[in-house]
């Protein structure tokens, strides 16, 4: 592969839910797949609607005006996003790479390969979503800090036209945790919603997990925000024999739910600066910066309620 011209590749690169975490040095920054507050433009999928976040961004952009790119969560399809900006838009990444990008992209927001794609660029995407996921494993703090420096190793590798870093696929390894907590009865659910118990236990790819249901929905109960709040993570089963389309009407309810706590949530709406619940339709998560004060068998009564299908 040639390399290929970075024309903003002196951009910072963070991550940051609130405008006060925003490194001091940046002025004007952009923001993907996720709403940074402040930034000057944003390209946010879960606004718009596309599959992955790629698809939001232009084929060609101007970011000489900003001195940053920002995310709100530390992935694979930020971190793609990134890439797209300090190339100058989706249409400065050949082909190739682009195809593999978007797989990755794909097998991270979906947990499945992207169905436009063959199959020898699907398992490319699957390694190097299995990189980057192992890259920013050990907690959201932790891949917050590594997130500049893991962007920065595949800008090197387009510029250089080397090989993407890829790492082999983590489900098989993480199996054995995932049965370790169906032993310790910390799966628990009935019909087509599972909750998994992850508190104390992160970092179990969400696949092996998933793997042990075939609830059409699955919810990630992980270890308290250091404001004392609930972090869960809802998704559709990939698995499941029958899945949702869309799990928005129980985000919306869980929305309203969250604001009669009061603050710090400002609005009873999953939208960006609500410092509420907010995501996808196929997969949504508490809110950032405090977690939740609902109890899990009430976020498992709000799917079960609202979700066409599961009952």
């Amino acid at each position: 592969m040639t390399g290929i011209p970075l024309p903003h590749i002196a951009l910072g690169i963070f991550v940051a839910t609130r405008r006060e975490d925003v490194p001091a040095a940046y002025r004007r920054w952009l923001s993907v797949d996720g709403s940074v507050p402040g930034a000057v433009r944003t390209w946010d999928h879960h606004l718009t609607g596309e599959r992955i976040n790629l698809d939001a961004m232009p084929p060609e952009l101007d970011a000489s005006d900003a001195d940053a790119v920002g995310t709100t969560l530390a992935d694979t399809d930020a971190l793609v996003s990134v890439l797209a900006v300090l190339a100058g838009g989706t249409a400065r990444l050949p082909a190739a790479v682009r195809g593999v990008l978007e797989s990755a992209s794909h097998w991270c927001d979906h947990l499945a390969p992207h169905p436009d794609h063959d199959a020898p660029t699907n398992a490319a995407g699957r390694r190097v979503d299995a990189y980057v996921a192992e890259a920013l494993s050990g907690g959201r703090t932790r891949a917050a800090g590594a997130f500049e420096p893991t962007c920065r190793r595949f800008a090197d590798a387009l510029a250089q036209g080397a090989a993407l870093p890829q790492a082999e696929p983590p489900e098989e390894r993480d199996r054995q945790r995932a049965l370790a907590l169906l032993r310790d009865g910390r799966v628990s659910g009935s019909g087509s919603v599972t909750l998994f118990d992850l508190r104390g236990r992160s970092g179990i790819h969400p696949l092996a997990l998933y793997a042990l249901t075939r609830s059409a929905v699955a919810v990630l109960l992980e270890s308290r925000s250091s404001d004392g709040g609930r972090q869960y993570t809802v998704g559709v089963n990939p698995f499941a024999p029958s899945e949702p389309r869309s799990l928005e009407a129980a985000l919306r309810q869980l929305a309203e739910e969250e604001a009669t706590h009061g603050p710090p949530c400002v609005a009873p709406s999953p939208a960006p600066g609500s410092e509420n619940w907010g995501g996808r339709a196929t997969v949504f998560g508490s809110p950032w910066n405090y977690g939740s004060r609902i109890e899990p068998e009430r976020v498992v009564e709000i799917l079960k309620e609202q979700v066409p299908g599961v009952d």
